[in-house]
């Protein structure tokens, strides 16, 4: 009985190995066919065999032994194969060059006399003495690499990369094509994995200030501060009608058995929003005039910067998405360290798209900012709906400051917005990437 069992046993074995024979020479994703070169070899063999020539017998033999080895070789030519992406940096300046090493591994003793690696790149991506392929159905390229690795052996090609239009430049994922020895067959493979970098955008110095100074009055000393800090409560006083019920102290209210209004200290910096409007056509069917948006980027980005080194608290809004976290671009007024890199990457990161319009954002911000802020529009579109809404704004308010930055074509200007609101015009003559100062004109 257990000699039966082991018979089975042996039978069964025997079987598993047949199968895997079988599935390992009709394997369909091989490009060479084992068996019909096994099938040729034999064939030269009998008639070796039958015409007694020891030389066909050894050509036979040198078939077979090509076959199984090259076989053997597509089996084996990824195993042990490594491939890294390495950045200088993961951050830049418009203007800066970042160092990217493509590194490859080869940790087995079968050499690859051939391995192309194609690197799929984001198309913002520029490498100095290297022609990109383009693939126009994804709006990427191809960076193709050409290495030879010996046994156990590491080759590395390192690249410079111009950063010369903001946002993110990704390398990777990659294909790799690998061909044997004697190019009888070849073999594809996915690599996995990618690297990145951000580019800021663009910014240049601003000739003058469109931002009114933070004592309006001059010499003389307001009442009441300009610009207040919600953080720094001096103290409390009576309560006034028309104070807003946010500044009531109710602890003190309660205290005094009268109404309490809390009194903050003078702001240590003047307030600034920013909102930049992306949309520059007023139909969808338009499309984007991309050079528009970048001037209008960069425009935003140098007022921030500029506005910062002077000591103001700077906020930016604008109405285009940043893939995968919002639909909008919306930060707080601030001015601590690493603020301005915020503000950046979200200039660098967003992307143009047909939003909301910026008199609908202002009018959704304009109660979270602080007493006395200054609001700065940068558009290149100066529509008739956006002028009235800012004129109602202006006169309702009474306590924020509005600024108007036109970018493109000299805007027509109603008389009411005129007298009530400062018009600024940057007009496109020179490129976003040309432009060495930003200086506006005064729109009467």
């Amino acid at each position: 009985m257990r000699a039966r069992q082991s018979w089975l046993d042996r039978e069964a074995a025997l079987r598993r190995r047949i199968e895997r024979a079988k599935r390992w020479f009709d394997n369909p994703d091989v490009d060479i066919d084992t068996r019909r070169w096994l099938l040729i070899a034999g064939v030269v063999g009998l008639f070796a065999a039958y015409l007694r020539q020891p030389i066909l017998a050894l050509i036979a033999l040198g078939i077979a032994l090509v076959a199984l080895l090259t076989r053997i070789w597509w089996d084996n030519c990824f195993r042990g194969l490594t491939y890294e992406r390495h950045t200088s940096q993961d951050r830049a300046f418009y203007g800066d060059t970042v160092q990217i090493d493509l590194i490859a591994t080869n940790a087995k003793p079968l050499p690859l006399t051939r391995l192309e690696i194609s690197d799929q790149v984001s198309a913002n991506v520029e490498v100095v003495n290297r022609q990109l392929d383009r693939v126009y159905q994804s709006n990427t390229q191809n960076l193709r690499t050409v290495y030879s690795l010996g046994m156990y052996e590491r080759v590395q090609y390192t690249y410079r990369v111009p950063c010369k239009i903001r946002g993110w430049h990704r390398f990777g994922p990659a294909t790799a094509a690998a061909s044997d020895p004697l190019g009888l067959t070849a073999r594809r493979a996915e690599l996995g994995g990618s690297v990145r970098f951000l580019v800021y955008p663009r910014m240049i110095p601003i000739s003058e200030l469109i931002v009114a100074p933070r004592q309006p009055f001059g010499d003389f000393k307001p009442r009441q501060s300009v610009v207040e800090d919600p953080m720094r409560m001096s103290g409390v006083r009576e309560y006034v009608p028309g104070d807003s019920p946010k500044r009531i102290h109710w602890r003190a209210t309660a205290r005094t058995g009268t109404m309490q209004t809390r009194v903050y200290e003078p702001s240590a910096s003047p307030v600034a929003a920013i909102f930049l409007d992306t949309i520059t056509f007023s139909y969808l069917w338009e499309g984007q005039n991309s050079a528009l948006l970048e001037l209008a980027v960069t425009t935003a980005a140098s007022l921030s910067n500029q506005l910062l080194q002077g000591r103001h608290q700077v906020g930016l809004y604008a109405n285009a998405p940043i893939p995968g976290r919002s639909r909008t671009v919306r930060v707080p007024p601030g001015r601590r360290p690493g603020h301005l890199m915020r503000i950046l990457e979200d200039l660098a990161t967003l992307v143009p798209a047909f939003g909301d319009r910026i008199e609908r954002m202002v009018v959704e911000e304009l109660p979270r900012l602080p007493w006395g802020a200054t609001v700065v529009i940068v558009t290149c579109r100066v529509t008739e709906r956006l002028q009235r809404s800012l004129v109602r704004m202006a006169r309702t308010s009474g306590t924020q400051r509005f600024t108007i930055v036109a970018i493109g074509a000299q805007p027509t200007l109603l008389s009411d917005l005129s007298r009530r609101i400062p018009v600024h015009h940057l007009s496109d003559e020179e490129s976003w990437d040309t432009i060495e100062q930003i200086t506006m004109t005064r729109q009467a």
